[in-house]
């Protein structure tokens, strides 16, 4: 599906060592758009999160993990959204402390942050990026 007309947006939570990044996904299309989003083997955040420092220089990815899908009969099931209408994603990740420094854990994919300064994220999906969030943890 390539998104035409639809609005990424993110949003975090930081509670203690659980990071939560939000993805709301508006279609403005004027049409139903479908499509399959699922992060079950951490594609989707491997391929689509990125981090930036203050210089908009890329934070280089610290660790990629590949899961291996799990077989059964249950599908993946296909996102509708209809036009006007935001659906609302979640990636939820650990701060982890790894020989003094801190690593921002996603299912799929992982990054050393810089403690204390500010650093920005972007996801990418259907070959639209969302806005730059700025984060500081």
């Amino acid at each position: 599906m390539k998104a035409i007309n639809m609005k990424h947006d993110i949003s975090y939570h930081l509670e203690n060592d659980r990071f939560l990044l939000y993805l709301d996904i508006t279609n403005h299309s004027g049409g139903e758009r479908r499509f399959y989003f699922s992060n079950d083997t951490g594609r989707l955040a491997r391929n689509g999160i990125r981090l930036f420092n203050t210089n908009d220089e890329e934070i280089a990815v610290y660790g990629r993990s590949f899961i291996s899908p799990s077989y059964n009969a249950e599908q993946v099931p296909e996102n509708i959204l209809p036009p006007n209408e935001m659906q609302r994603f979640e990636f939820p990740a650990r701060l982890e402390e790894e020989d003094g420094e801190l690593v921002l854990s996603f299912k799929g994919i992982s990054f050393k942050i810089p403690r204390g300064e500010r650093f920005y994220i972007t996801f990418e999906f259907s070959e639209i990026t969302s806005n730059k969030l700025e984060v500081m943890v």
